[in-house]
């Protein structure tokens, strides 16, 4: 394994996510947004089979397990943030972290203070951010769904790595996966009403539909090829900072001087843990 490779595959991640606030841009329901992440995978890696013999497999049971779980893990946060918003859904999102921690006790490895410390600061910054202090109108159904969202999220980021078919094949099945999610859209028809001018909008979708979408998977797929799954738990944490930022310079949205504190706190800490990580890779050659 190749932890700065690895490190490379989580700044993808973040950098593909900080495409996310173009939901809201181009004024997407989650279902168009879901379709969209989708399509991008399964057309192009779809065109590449054509010319790229064995690019794309049939999946194996691994495979198979970590799609499924994704698209549940979606279907979750979808119901989550309906009933209850996109603060707290978002901190349970990030809270599954606490799945690979849990499997890691239980096989006996030992958890490094530097892990312990960098999941601390991230989920308070975090809390922070989403300014979860403040109070929200507390739901049992948003709970139920956000906690389902955290499990299964939480079982595909133990079990990513696991997957051991080629990164491009595992990239077109989620993708499939999440255009199964989006057919609704699609069979109730596209509500987005184009505002701007017909390129910029074309050019922002193909733009939000690759990022989001193929770059993210094989990003992400990357990660967990080369790191472990708690450390990339620890490190997708800097996700919803950098969604924040992004939404800031995309959409002009306010952040508060608490909000701030927040997103620094949590880059902070997962910055930090990724030195950590490079510094013992380093030293273990």
């Amino acid at each position: 394994m190749n932890t700065t490779t690895g490190l490379l595959g989580v700044l993808g991640i973040w950098f593909t996510m900080a495409m996310m606030p173009l939901i809201e841009l181009l004024g997407l329901s989650a279902t168009e947004a879901t379709f969209l992440r989708g399509i991008s995978g399964v057309i192009l890696i779809g065109i590449a089979s054509v010319f790229v013999r064995g690019l794309i497999m049939l999946p194996d049971r691994q495979t198979l397990r970590i799609v499924v779980l994704f698209v549940l893990a979606t279907l979750c946060l979808f119901q989550a943030v309906t009933a209850w918003g996109a603060n707290f859904s978002a901190l349970f999102l990030d809270m599954a972290l606490f799945v690979p921690l849990y499997f890691m006790w239980r096989n006996g490895q030992a958890i490094s203070f530097v892990t312990i410390l960098a999941t601390i600061g991230a989920l308070f910054g975090t809390m922070l951010a989403l300014r979860v202090f403040a109070g929200e109108d507390f739901s049992l159904v948003g709970l139920g769904f956000s906690v389902g969202a955290l499990m299964f999220n939480g079982l595909f980021i133990q079990y990513a790595g696991a997957a051991k078919q080629a990164n491009w094949t595992k990239a077109f099945w989620m993708s499939a996966g999440l255009l199964v999610v989006g057919v609704p859209a699609v069979i109730s028809g596209f509500t987005t009403e184009v505002t701007e001018s017909t390129f910029q909008f074309v050019v922002l979708v193909l733009l939000f539909s690759l990022a989001t979408g193929i770059l993210n998977f094989y990003s992400a797929f990357t990660a967990f090829r080369h790191l472990s799954p708690v450390a990339v738990g620890v490190l997708i944490l800097g996700v919803t900072p950098t969604i924040m930022l992004s939404s800031y310079l995309i959409l002009g949205r306010s952040m508060g001087i608490d909000q701030l504190i927040g997103v620094g706190v949590t880059l902070a800490s997962v910055l930090l843990f990724g030195q950590s990580l490079r510094r013992s890779s380093t030293q273990s050659k």
